[in-house]
């Protein structure tokens, strides 16, 4: 799998790999409470945190054979994340998660990210298979995985803090059943 992300220009969003330089907007986005509602971190309490994040979790995802994950940018300025992680060498599948500043949802923006990394993971990490997770309380999530014909595959409880567990689906698509 080759783990350099090429740069994704569609229409005003640019997707670029992560940089550490990255840490001040991701703790302006990552520090908004109804943002993380969702998420298994955060918010943020300090720009420690976001720093942190880059350095031990992101930028060491090459260490692991993945990709460092996408800075979704607008107009110069980071406004959301797409990742790829939890890579399955048997069933030659990854996991995708995102998430957008609270100030941007609604606007189209994460739909049209989300097809851009969805191509990237079949045409250039070469993968047969795309898993996204998340809380069943999270209609928008769920909306968005159903626009591209993801299927449900299980629930399970997922872990949102430590030791706080909430209810999740897993939903997954093959390369042959995507249709751009």
């Amino acid at each position: 799998m080759d783990i350099r992300l090429p740069d994704e220009r569609i229409s005003n969003i640019l997707l670029r790999e992560l940089k550490r330089s990255d840490f001040v907007d991701l703790f302006r986005i990552g520090s908004n409470n109804e943002m993380c509602k969702y998420l298994n971190w955060g918010p943020y309490k300090n720009v420690n945190e976001a720093l942190y994040t880059l350095d031990e979790i992101y930028l060491k995802r090459p260490l692991e054979n993945l990709p460092i994950g996408y800075a979704i940018e607008l107009d110069g300025v980071m406004r959301g994340l797409i990742e790829y992680h939890t890579y399955n060498e048997l069933l030659n599948s990854i996991e995708i998660g995102y998430f957008l500043e609270f100030d941007y949802w609604n606007r189209g923006i994460m739909t049209k990210a989300l097809k851009k990394a969805i191509e990237v993971a079949f045409n250039h990490l070469n993968v047969d298979k795309i898993i996204i997770s998340t809380l069943n309380e999270n209609e928008r999530c769920i909306n968005l995985i159903k626009k591209f014909k993801f299927k449900y595959e299980r629930e399970e409880m997922l872990e949102i803090d430590d030791g706080i567990f909430k209810l999740g689906s897993y939903f997954s698509i093959y390369k042959d059943e995507y249709g751009g």
